[in-house]
């Protein structure tokens, strides 16, 4: 079987008891109602232990008993550090009821089916997210070897092998892999239904919390499955949309992001959190503030270890400027010296914990240009006059349509009402919406894709969310002028937005079981496990394989060789290209195109003996396998050479070199 349904389930509850273990006791400084609690409290611990969990194991071996006591141990300390009466942020008077969190379950369980394999017939196939999840390879690596994590996409001689990548949730992810014994794709599946799950509880507490109504949290379901109205507009005129704007890569609504990159909504989640903390520590004269810092310390480092984008760049835009908001209330509430002190203790912690990601990840600014200005291209001709207001009027409306068009509504709602009660959480909700949309209109990076423009938006599109829930749940069908134009925007935006998230669910999860095609590419990818584990018996696990980059090329939307990433639990030398430039920070793009030449000219039958000797000594390539796919299957050079030897084969279908 290409996953066990068994282990993604003992998986999700490893990860889910580590978040409750550590996160439930550090609620308190949050919220009074313990229900809600319940929401915010995995979130929370998984932030807390991701961070403290690294810096741990980069000194103790990761083995199932250490971490059963550093567990313990975090816990302990969050239960001591969090005894007592604490004054929280936040105390909500009502909470979601239990069918609510089946509900959420069962939506949360949408990302998980796109990254879960799909049969056809005798073929198996995956959804198109299943691309992002290559990093499974990073989850097999740190379960089977430790930190700091060895790259799994490429190997030189003579070049440092640390993996170049912010990697905090793939490190949760491999915790639940060495607990239960699950692979690396299973621990991947079961961390992405629940960071789903965790994000989704996060906005719905933040819903209701300023709504003061439950029903805020049923509004969140709908919200969350809604997809950009571009493909709408598609649908109802052809193709004059593309007639006059960027052919530019879209934004991404949450349905999205969840299966796709759950590391950096992980990110994005827990920079909610940690923004409250910050308002806490700023506002609030309640005490107890260092013990808050020590663990917002530790938040800020596991966001930023989880997405340098989500948790990194979107908190270093919006904590100042919340916090150069707080300073007329700082000083005339006599505390500049004890939020000073406060915010050195959560600086310091942070460094301490992601000092050595930011070591590991140095070399890249050394190395490769990172992030670049621009202004984001909406229209065609790339004037910038037009693209500057025609990102926030056009381009915003159509990606995030019911949610940007509602927190406008919701802004100038709670600006104009004097009774919300907490104008320093309101004021920080639209910094941390429209700061990171800033950063997605000036700046992109450059690595390879513009991941920074579609993930640091994360906790802005989360806000969002939460806001519009909270705006629907109090002036939805009120005969006001907020409730007209609240009524107004759902009726006319919530049908066609949730059409445009299912089509994408449809396209993601369901499309291969009902359509197919039965291939013969599918149906090796189905047959692979059991080549994956010969190869595993003769190969350590801190040891490479080459095998074909373009292997099983049409199983996923991009070619590349998917079956190595999710199955084989072993590191490769010469991957894909587009792993090989985002993975490989030592290489140039030049440097990267000729690695991935140099692997698919050999498999497609120009191998000599001179090269094979290159593939061990210098990519130390240990282990070769060959299928019947490829073009150097049979060759002599194979049968007649002083580098690789036959250990074993399946006859007519692959064979493994040593």
């Amino acid at each position: 079987m290409l996953v066990q349904t068994s282990s993604v389930i003992s998986s999700a509850l490893v990860s889910m008891t580590i978040g409750y273990a550590i996160g439930l006791p550090v609620s308190k400084y949050f919220e009074s109602n313990i229900r809600m609690r319940l929401l915010i409290a995995p979130v929370i611990g998984l932030g807390i232990f991701g961070a403290a969990g690294v810096s741990v194991f980069h000194l103790l071996p990761l083995t199932a008993t250490n971490l059963i006591l550093i567990v313990v141990a975090l816990s302990a300390v969050a239960l001591w550090l969090s005894k007592g009466a604490i004054e929280p942020l936040l105390r909500s008077p009502t909470s979601p009821g239990l069918f609510w969190l089946v509900v959420a379950f069962l939506l949360c369980l949408l990302p998980t089916f796109a990254i879960i394999p799909q049969h056809y017939g005798e073929s198996a196939g995956v959804g198109h997210p299943i691309w992002d999840h290559v990093k499974i390879a990073i989850v097999n690596e740190i379960a089977q070897n430790g930190l700091p994590p060895a790259n799994p996409f490429y190997s030189q001689a003579e070049i440092p092998y640390t993996l170049i990548y912010y990697y905090v949730w793939h490190f949760i992810a491999a915790c639940s892999s060495v607990v239960t014994g699950a692979s690396g794709w299973e621990a991947d599946i079961a961390l992405t239904g629940l960071t789903a799950l965790f994000s989704t509880f996060v906005v719905a507490w933040l819903a209701v919390a300023r709504s003061s109504s439950a029903n805020a949290a049923w509004w969140v379901l709908p919200l969350l499955l809604a997809g950009s109205l571009k493909s709408i507009v598609r649908f109802a005129s052809g193709k004059w949309i593309d007639t006059w704007m960027a052919h530019e890569h879209g934004l991404q609504t949450w349905i999205i992001q969840a299966a796709w990159v759950p590391q950096h909504l992980f990110s994005g989640a827990l920079s909610l959190i940690i923004v409250l903390a910050y308002l806490r520590i700023l506002y609030c004269d309640a005490g107890r503030n260092l013990v808050l810092a020590v663990f917002m310390g530790a938040m800020l480092a596991s966001a930023y270890g989880s997405s340098m984008w989500a948790g990194g760049f979107s908190l270093l835009l919006i904590l100042p400027v919340v916090g150069v908001l707080a300073v007329p209330h700082v000083l005339r509430a006599h505390r500049l010296l004890e939020v000073a002190i406060s915010l050195s203790v959560a600086v310091t912690i942070a460094v301490l914990c992601a000092g050595v990601l930011v070591y590991e990840q140095s070399f890249l600014i050394h190395a490769r240009k990172a992030v670049a200005f621009w202004v984001f291209p909406t229209f065609l001709g790339g004037n910038w006059f037009y693209d500057v207001p025609g990102f926030w009027a056009v381009l915003l409306l159509l990606e995030f349509g019911i949610v940007f068009l509602s927190f406008f509504i919701w802004s100038v709602s709670i600006v104009s009402d004097e009774t919300t009660g907490r104008p320093d959480i309101d004021r920080a909700i639209i910094v941390a919406v429209i700061a990171p949309l800033f950063c997605t209109q000036f700046l992109h990076s450059v690595i390879m894709y513009n991941d920074l423009g579609w993930r640091v938006l994360i906790p802005s599109l989360l806000l969002m969310t939460g806001m519009t829930a909270a705006l629907f749940s109090t002036h939805f069908g009120e005969r006001t002028l907020v409730g007209g134009l609240t009524t107004m925007t759902a009726v006319i935006f919530l049908t066609p937005s949730i059409l445009a998230g299912a089509q994408c669910v449809y396209a993601a999860n369901f499309q291969f079981r009902v359509e197919g095609p039965e291939t013969e590419e599918g149906i090796a990818f189905k047959a692979s496990p059991d080549m994956w584990k010969a190869v595993r018996q003769v190969t350590p696990s801190a040891e490479a394989v080459a095998n074909n980059p373009l292997d099983l090329a049409s199983v996923t939307r991009w070619p590349g060789n998917i079956a190595w990433a999710v199955l084989s639990r072993r590191r490769n030398c010469g991957t894909p290209l587009g792993l090989l430039r985002a993975y490989a920070a030592q290489l140039t793009p030049e440097q990267a195109s000729g690695v991935y030449q140099f692997f698919v000219d050999a498999f497609e039958g120009n191998a000599t003996e001179d090269r094979l000797r290159v593939m061990k000594e210098k990519y130390l390539c240990k282990t070769l396998v060959v299928t019947s796919r490829d073009g150097l299957w049979g060759k002599p050079v194979l049968d007649n050479n002083s580098v690789y030897k036959l250990v074993s084969e399946e006859k007519g279908k692959w064979r493994i070199y040593r």
